[in-house]
C-alpha cells in the first residue's frame, strides 16, 4: 500500500505551530513562578515529534510502510501518557497532539485501500489504551482514571465508526457525483459530437448556398450576356450601315456589360479602308489615338493571331494603343470570315481578373454576331448597288438615274447652279444585232457604256442606261461649253474603239444631244425632252454627230 504525502507538509506546520504555543506557554509560566517540568518534557517531546516528522519527510518516510506505523504509534503512546498529566496545558495539548496524529495518518494511508479501516483503529485505539493501562497501574491506581481510560476509548472507536460511516457516505456521494459526471461528459461529448455534425452541416449548407449564389450569379450574368445578345442581334439584323452598326455595337458593350472602353476595327480589302469606333466611359477622345495606332500598323500582329487574346494583369503602357488609360483586363475578339481576320473587337476593364472562360464566349458570340451583320451589310450593299445599276452594261438603270438627276436638279434650282444633260443613241444598233447577233450586240453596249463612264465619271459625271441603245449623262454644275468638249472626247473614243467580232472590224458611231440649265432650258423638267430632241436632230441630219439644243430645232 501506497502512502499518501499530499498533505503532509500541511501537518508539519501545525506541529511546529504546536510547539511555538508549548515554548511561548513555557515563557509566561516562567515569568509568572508557575513554572512546570512537566512543561519542558511535554516541549522537549514535540520538538522530537517535530523532528522526526521533517526527517521521515524529506527521506519519504524511507518508503516503508512499517517505519511510518511504528514512528506514529510511538508519537501517538507517548501523546496519549501527555494526556494524563495533571497539568491541564500539558493534558489539551497532549489531546491535540493525539487527534492530530490520528489524522496524519489517516491521510497517509488514504481511504482507497480495504486494510485502511484497520490500520488506523489500531493507531487511533491501541496508543491510547498502552498509554492509559501505564497510567493506570503505575502512577494513577483509581477507579476514576480507569473510567476516563475506558471512556476515551469508547469515544475514539464511536468517533473512528462515526468518521467512517461519515467517510462512506462520502464515499457513496462521490462515486454518485463521479457517476452524474460521466453521464453529464457522455452528454457533453454527445453534444459536442452533434455539435460537429451541425457545424459539418453548417459548412455543408454555407458552401451549398455560396454555390449557389454564384450559380446564381452566373445564371444572371448569362441571362444577361444573352439577352444582349438577342438585343444586339434585333438590332443588328435592321443596321445595314457599317459605321451605324459599330455604333450600335460598341455602345451596347460599354453600357450592359461594364466594361471602361470598347474599340472596334473593321477593314474594306475592296476599299483598303479601316472602319473605327472608341467609346469610353472616360470623359476624354481617344479616337485620334485609336487611328494613329491603327496607320502605325500596331494592331497588325493581332489581326495576324486569329483568336482571343486575354491578358488579365494589364502593365501600364504594355499596349500603345490603349493611349495610356488605366487597364486591368484586357481581351481582343478577332472577327472571321473564311478564316481570315479582317476586324478586332476590344475590350478593356480597369479591374484585374475580370475576363473569364463565359465573359469570352459572350464576345465570341457578340463578334460573330458582327461579322454576320457585316456580311448583310455588303449584302445589301451589293444587292442596292444591283438595283441602281443596269445588268449589262453596269452604269445606272434608268429608275436610279432618274432619282439621281432629280436630286441635281433640285440642287441647281435650289442654289442657282449649271446642270448639263446629254443623251446619245448608238448608231445603227439594229443593224448590228441583225448582222452579228444579240451577243455581240451586247458587247457593243458594254463597250460604249464603259468608255463613257469612265470617261464622264473623271468630270464628275453619272452616266446610265435610258432604254435599248441609249445613253444619258448628267454633269453637275457644268455649262454647255465644257459639256460639249468633254463629249467630243468620248465620241471619238467611242469611234476610236476597236471592236471585232470574230476577225471582222466593226466601227460603232454614235448621235448625240446636249442641253443644259439655265442656259438652254428655263426648267430642269424639260432637260431630257430637250437633250431627246437634240439627239434625233443628230440622227435626222447624218448620224454620228453632236447637237447642241437650241430654239431652231
Amino acid at each position: 500500500m501506497k502512502l499518501n504525502f499530499k498533505y503532509e507538509n500541511k501537518f508539519i506546520i501545525l506541529h511546529l505551530i504546536i510547539i511555538v504555543m508549548i515554548m511561548f506557554y513555557a515563557l509566561i509560566a516562567w515569568f509568572c513562578d508557575y513554572y512546570d517540568k512537566y512543561v519542558i518534557y511535554a516541549l522537549v517531546t514535540t520538538v522530537v515529534i517535530y523532528i522526526v516528522n521533517i526527517c521521515l519527510y524529506k527521506v519519504n518516510y524511507f518508503e516503508n510502510i512499517c517505519v511510518f506505523y511504528i514512528i506514529k504509534l510511538i508519537q501517538l503512546i507517548i501523546a496519549s501518557l501527555i494526556i494524563f498529566q495533571q497539568n491541564r496545558f500539558l493534558s489539551n495539548t497532549g489531546v491535540i497532539s493525539y487527534i492530530l496524529l490520528c489524522i496524519e495518518a489517516i491521510v497517509a494511508f488514504g481511504t482507497d485501500n480495504r486494510l485502511f479501516k484497520y490500520n488506523t483503529l489500531i493507531l487511533a485505539v491501541l496508543p491510547f489504551t498502552i498509554g492509559s493501562t501505564y497510567i493506570f497501574v503505575f502512577q494513577m491506581l483509581t477507579i476514576d482514571t480507569l473510567f476516563f481510560m475506558l471512556l476515551k476509548i469508547v469515544i475514539l472507536i464511536g468517533v473512528y465508526f462515526i468518521f467512517f460511516s461519515i467517510t462512506n457516505e462520502l464515499k457513496n456521494q462521490i462515486i454518485i457525483h463521479k457517476d452524474l459526471c460521466s453521464k453529464l461528459n457522455y452528454r457533453n461529448e454527445e453534444l459536442r459530437v452533434s455539435q460537429q455534425q451541425f457545424q459539418v452541416v453548417h459548412n455543408q449548407l454555407v458552401g451549398q448556398k455560396a454555390e449557389l449564389e454564384e450559380a446564381n450569379k452566373r445564371l444572371n450574368r448569362f441571362t444577361a450576356e444573352m439577352y444582349i445578345q438577342n438585343e444586339l442581334l434585333r438590332y443588328i439584323s435592321s443596321v445595314l450601315d457599317i459605321e451605324e452598326l459599330m455604333e450600335l455595337v460598341t455602345d451596347s458593350i460599354l453600357g450592359a456589360i461594364g466594361v471602361n472602353t470598347c474599340s472596334l476595327v473593321i477593314y474594306d480589302t475592296k476599299k483598303d479602308y479601316y472602319y473605327y469606333k472608341v467609346k469610353s466611359t472616360h470623359d476624354e477622345d481617344y479616337s485620334k489615338c485609336f487611328v494613329s495606332a491603327i496607320n502605325s500598323g500596331i494592331l497588325n500582329q493581332y489581326f495576324k493571331i486569329g483568336e482571343p487574346y486575354i491578358d488579365n494583369n494589364v502593365s501600364k503602357g504594355s499596349y500603345e494603343f490603349t493611349c495610356n488609360r488605366e487597364i486591368g483586363s484586357l481581351v481582343i475578339i478577332p472577327i472571321l470570315n473564311d478564316n481570315i481576320t479582317y476586324g478586332l473587337l476590344i475590350a478593356e476593364h480597369e479591374s484585374s481578373n475580370i475576363i473569364k472562360e463565359n465573359s469570352l464566349q459572350f464576345f465570341q458570340g457578340i463578334a460573330n454576331q458582327i461579322n454576320i451583320a457585316i456580311n448583310n451589310a455588303n449584302l445589301y450593299a451589293k444587292m442596292e448597288k444591283m438595283a441602281k445599276l443596269d445588268g449589262l452594261t453596269n452604269v445606272y438603270n434608268r429608275k436610279h438615274f432618274q432619282k439621281v438627276l432629280e436630286d441635281f436638279s433640285i440642287e441647281a434650282v435650289k442654289n442657282n447652279k449649271k446642270l448639263s444633260l446629254v443623251l446619245f443613241d448608238i448608231d445603227k444598233f439594229k443593224v448590228i444585232n441583225d448582222t452579228y447577233g444579240h451577243i455581240f450586240g451586247d458587247i457593243v453596249l458594254k463597250s460604249v457604256a464603259s468608255i463613257t463612264e469612265k470617261c464622264a465619271a473623271l468630270h464628275s459625271g453619272i452616266t446610265g442606261r435610258y432604254g435599248g441603245e441609249e445613253f444619258v449623262i448628267v454633269f453637275p454644275d457644268k455649262a454647255i461649253k465644257e459639256t460639249l468638249k468633254i463629249m467630243e472626247i468620248i465620241h471619238e473614243r467611242i469611234k476610236e474603239e476597236k471592236i471585232f467580232n470574230n476577225d471582222e472590224l466593226v466601227n460603232v458611231d454614235i448621235s448625240i444631244g446636249i442641253t443644259s440649265y439655265p442656259e438652254l432650258c428655263n426648267s430642269t423638267d424639260e432637260l431630257i425632252r430637250r437633250a431627246d430632241k437634240a439627239m434625233y436632230y443628230s440622227k435626222a441630219h447624218g448620224r454620228g454627230r453632236i447637237t447642241i439644243d437650241n430654239m431652231n430645232l
